[in-house]
């Protein structure tokens, strides 16, 4: 979903018919209805009929404008989460010739993962197997 589709469904929601969205029901019929009076209060907001009225409707009634705000507010957190995720660098330790890698010629390899480790650690991620 764009940016773009999202502030579009951001601005629907926000038009749309305040309030909890209620049932109402006749003689074979669904409806739903906002309770705000000050919006579209008593009005029906979408009509059901058929053998799927009742999960179209109770579908309907679920997806309602706040129900969609709050799912594009949490998606738009998460997105910006993993971008501040992705963002994070590991200042890895270099192995060079002369270092305390090095033992007579002969690289250290676990002095080496055990620095790599902590460097990992200490951006905020963590290592499996602890």
């Amino acid at each position: 979903m764009t940016a773009l589709n999202k502030q579009a469904l951001r601005s629907k929601s926000r038009a749309a018919s305040a309030g909890e969205w209620i049932k109402e029901s006749g003689d074979g019929w669904e409806a739903i209805c906002s309770s705000d009076n000050q919006a579209n209060g008593n009005f029906i907001i979408a009509h059901f009929e058929g053998p799927d009225a009742e999960a179209n409707r109770e579908f309907s009634q679920a997806a309602n404008p706040d129900t969609v705000l709050a799912l594009l507010d949490a998606l738009e957190a998460a997105e910006k989460r993993i971008a501040e995720l992705e963002a994070r660098k590991v200042n890895l330790p270099a192995a060079c010739a002369d270092d305390e890698y090095f033992i007579d010629g002969v690289f250290q390899a676990l002095r080496y993962e055990r620095d790599v480790e902590r460097a990992i650690r200490a951006a905020g991620i963590g290592v499996k197997g602890e």
